[in-house]
């Protein structure tokens, strides 16, 4: 879907159809399903169709959870139609194949970083992949999730850390609570509005 997505200039034509495909990325049990079921549902209204879920019997992720939305978004004195095709894709280590296949064709990215002491390590392998995976210059918002644990590292901590692997691959440090909805919102609108304003 690269291929259809670019920057919307203010001369755009009416009824212009944009389709995005933006992906949750992240260790196993990051919090990439509670976020993207916790955007489904505060953008319910907006939302295309139920979310499509994929598991195993374990309740893990097997292949990815989707949902669709659409939006009407303002350009210029028009108004270009974005649908919006949002996927959590899985962290288990043995399905790289999976994340290989899809990450090649992102428009977007949000990137759930685990924060809890004893899961960084795992994140940082996984932010190096998605860095190795994805499209050159793909747009990426981080939530640093788990913020409500006291022990977690800190957005600006995270944000060092990630500079290091991969200096000016991503937007920003979004802190979040997956499991309450706390800032989900937010990084999933940051980063639909950082692939739209992309300069291609």
């Amino acid at each position: 879907m690269t291929g259809d997505t670019r920057s919307l200039p203010a001369t755009s034509p009416p009824g212009q159809l944009v389709q995005l495909k933006i992906v949750y990325w992240g260790p196993a049990e990051a919090g990439k399903t509670t976020s993207l079921m916790a955007v489904a549902d505060i953008f319910q209204r907006f939302r295309l169709d139920e979310v499509i879920v994929v598991q195993t019997t374990g309740g893990r992720t097997l292949w990815n959870e989707y949902a669709a939305f659409q939006f009407n978004i303002p350009v210029g004195t028009a108004t270009a139609q974005v649908i919006v095709h949002l996927s959590a894709l899985t962290g288990q280590e043995r399905f790289l194949n999976t994340r290989e296949f899809a990450g090649s064709s992102i428009d977007g990215c949000l990137f759930v970083a685990d924060c809890r002491p004893d899961y960084i390590a795992a994140t940082a392998r996984s932010f190096e992949e998605l860095v190795a995976f994805a499209p050159r210059g793909t747009p990426i918002v981080v939530q640093a999730n788990f913020q409500d644990i006291p022990t977690s590292m800190r957005p600006a901590k995270l944000d060092q850390l990630l500079a290091s692997k991969a200096k000016g691959t991503y937007a920003k440090v979004v802190p979040t609570v997956a499991t309450k909805g706390l800032n989900v919102a937010a990084a999933f609108l940051d980063c639909l509005h950082a692939v739209l304003t992309r300069q291609r």
